[in-house]
C-alpha cells in the first residue's frame, strides 16, 4: 500500500550552524542503520575530513572524491555518498571538502544526536544553491 510507505518517510529541514549548508533530509523510517556504524562512519568522515583540510586547506573536490563516499569499513553496515549537481563545474554547483565536512555534522546532529539512524536521502544546500545530493545507507561504498 504506497499510502503506508509514505507515513514512515520523515521530512527534515536541518541548517548546520556556522556554515552555509542546510540540508533537506527524508529519513526512511523502515530501514534503520546500527547506531555504532553510523557513529563510526561520520566521526572517522570528520576526522579524515579534517586532517584534509588542515593539511591542503578548502578547495573544490577532486574528481577521484566526487560522488564523496565513505563507509564503515569494519562491518559494512553504514555508507555514506554525495555527489556534486555538476562536478567539475566552474560555478559554485559543487561540493568544497569543507562542504562536505559541514555536511557530515548536520548527519550527526539530525540522524546520530537525533536519533533517527535511518536509510536516508538528502539535498545539499550552500545558501540558496543546490550544491549535491546524497544518501546514507546500510552497505558498502
Amino acid at each position: 500500500n504506497p499510502s503506508l510507505s509514505l507515513l514512515q518517510n520523515t521530512h527534515y529541514r536541518y541548517h548546520v550552524p556556522d556554515s552555509p549548508i542546510s540540508l533537506l533530509l527524508i529519513v526512511h523510517e523502515l530501514h534503520p542503520i546500527e547506531r555504532p556504524a553510523l557513529f563510526r562512519t561520520i566521526f572517522n568522515a570528520q576526522q579524515a575530513l579534517r586532517r584534509q583540510l588542515s593539511k591542503e586547506g578548502d578547495r573544490w573536490l577532486d574528481p577521484d572524491d566526487d560522488p564523496y563516499q565513505v563507509d564503515d569499513k569494519r562491518t559494512g553496515k553504514c555508507m555514506i555518498g554525495m555527489k556534486s549537481i555538476h562536478p567539475g563545474s566552474k560555478d559554485g554547483e559543487r561540493l568544497t571538502y569543507k562542504g562536505v565536512l559541514d555536511v557530515m555534522q548536520g548527519l550527526w546532529d539530525v540522524l546520530y544526536l537525533g536519533r533517527n539512524g535511518y536509510n536516508t536521502i538528502y539535498q545539499v544546500k550552500n545558501g540558496s544553491l543546490v550544491v549535491a545530493n546524497g544518501k546514507i545507507v546500510v552497505g558498502n561504498a
